[in-house]
């Protein structure tokens, strides 16, 4: 019997080797262009949250030196002759090597500005009844005695614990004491805790120095009749509170870098002080650096003061006066932002506003990317900075400017 041929299924023949081959490079080829997208994904991402950090550590930075420096003269205290007044002042384009205080403390980065800024800042400013008994006396041997109560005033409740801590560790606050009749008329004097009395659970006996205590001389500077000269006038008290001081810097922090070498990690720090001195707040250490935020490359301040330089009087609006400037950025009311600027001339204008400007990076370089070279920022010239090298413009920066109202001054 022949046989019978049975009938071939084509679906169930298979793939040929050149249908198997053809699938095989369209399928690597899928493959390869989706981890291409996820590997890109992936470096965008990457790059996204970098980019979202730096811009934090710049929101952290301006917000912090911005609510600080809006508060300046709280108490109140005078802006005195700027740059180096007494309510601000500004050590501008610091060059290499310097401290923020002295040997031994931190180093600041070369090129960016120093700002300090004084006043009444984390406790109350304390009312004082000047007409009560006792309120405020002095002993006739440079020093003398202030009674803060609990209720004072008119029944109005008041935090003495400050001062109290105060007293207690021994600490030798400066003490801002101000005038009933006109807030021009005051002194800046040392507490003396020794003298001081706080057995009393409803008031605060302080005690003070204008003479020989440890930083009276440096207080005293901040007085309008000078270090260890109490104001003839200022026979009464209505105000007291405890000035304080803060520098604002970049401090030039070095690590690690991923070739192993050492590499920039700079911070921006605030440091607190004893006004006028150079000695932390409360001994400790550790008040000259407390960082900020991270990758802060520099700060560059401004100071917007009502001149006759722009073509403005200072019997004209205040406002447009300050923030005009001509194109040459010379002849404006803002001092600090033309390489031109110098100091002197300026002592005796009043102080309208800081202008903020901080420069930040990523935390890690792109290997991939060059960023725009740095020109300048305010009056810092960056011709020549070692910030505008290819290993250095591989980092993404950013730039963040504030206009602040100063408005206790």
């Amino acid at each position: 019997m022949a046989d019978i041929p049975i009938p071939v299924d084509h679906r169930q023949r298979g793939f040929s080797l050149a249908e198997l081959l053809v699938s095989i490079l369209v399928t690597s080829l899928v493959l390869l262009a989706t981890l291409a997208l996820v590997n890109f994904s992936s470096q965008v991402s990457r790059v996204q949250g970098h980019v979202t950090e730096m811009q934090q550590s710049l929101r952290i930075a301006q917000s912090d030196v911005v609510r600080t420096v809006r508060m300046a003269g709280r108490g109140p205290l005078p802006a005195g002759n700027l740059p180096n007044g007494f309510a601000v002042g500004l050590r501008n384009n610091v060059p290499a090597g310097e401290t923020i205080g002295g040997p031994g403390t931190p180093e600041v980065l070369e090129g960016t500005d120093v700002l300090t800024v004084r006043g009444v800042f984390d406790t109350p400013i304390y009312r004082i009844q000047p007409a009560a008994a006792g309120a405020f006396q002095l002993d006739g041997a440079g020093g003398g005695t202030l009674t803060i109560r609990s209720q004072e005033p008119a029944n109005l409740p008041q935090n003495l614990q400050p001062l109290r801590d105060a007293i207690a560790s021994g600490r030798p606050e400066a003490l801002l004491l101000v005038s009933p009749e006109n807030a021009s008329l005051y002194a800046v004097v040392e507490l003396a805790p020794g003298a001081s009395n706080t057995g009393n659970p409803d008031q605060v006996t302080v005690g003070f120095r204008i003479t020989g205590g440890t930083h009276s001389a440096a207080y005293g500077a901040f007085s309008p009749a000078g270090p260890g000269v109490f104001p003839p006038n200022l026979t009464s008290v209505a105000f007291v509170g405890i000035l304080e001081e803060y520098r604002f810097y970049v401090r030039d922090e070095r690590g690690v870098a991923p070739d192993g070498g050492p590499d920039l990690v700079p911070k921006l720090s605030r440091a607190r002080v004893y006004p006028g001195t150079d000695f932390p707040w409360a001994d400790n250490l550790q008040s000259w650096q407390t960082d900020i935020a991270d990758n802060i490359l520099d700060v560059q301040v401004a100071l917007g003061l009502d001149t006759p330089l722009d073509g403005c009087t200072v019997q004209e609006d205040e406002v447009n006066c300050s923030i005009a400037e001509s194109a040459d950025g010379q002849n404006d009311d803002w001092l600090y932002n033309s390489a031109r600027d110098a100091a002197a001339g300026w002592a005796g204008f009043p102080l309208h506003y800081v202008r903020l400007t901080t420069l930040a990076r990523t935390d890690r370089r792109d290997l991939k990317y060059r960023a725009p070279l740095l020109v300048r920022l305010e009056d810092h010239d960056f011709s020549g900075s070692a910030f505008n090298d290819p290993k250095e413009r591989m980092f993404r920066r950013r730039v963040l400017q504030t206009v602040i109202d100063m408005r206790n001054l």
